[in-house]
């Protein structure tokens, strides 16, 4: 997903350096920019995506680790009846 969301900004980000560069001698930029902020917001989405699977993974692999070291296997089951 956000690999997707990467190649998307950078898609845009490209084509909005082309409008400007073609808009430049009519002043007309609005569809530049607003390619230059769909392809900032994705940037943004993208980072804030992988950033969000790497807290996940870091908390996972430290309440494995807590498990292991108190002795007890997280995926036990408590059977006491």
């Amino acid at each position: 997903m956000r690999i997707f969301l990467f190649m998307l900004s950078i898609v845009s980000l490209l084509l909005a350096a082309r409008q400007f560069s073609i808009s430049e001698p009519t002043g007309q930029f609005k569809g530049a920019l607003f390619l230059l902020l769909i392809g900032i917001q994705l940037l943004v989405a993208a980072g804030l995506i992988s950033e969000h699977r790497e807290e996940r993974t870091k908390k996972s692999s430290a309440s494995e680790e807590k498990g292991e070291r108190m002795g007890v296997n997280p995926t036990d089951v408590n059977v006491s009846r």
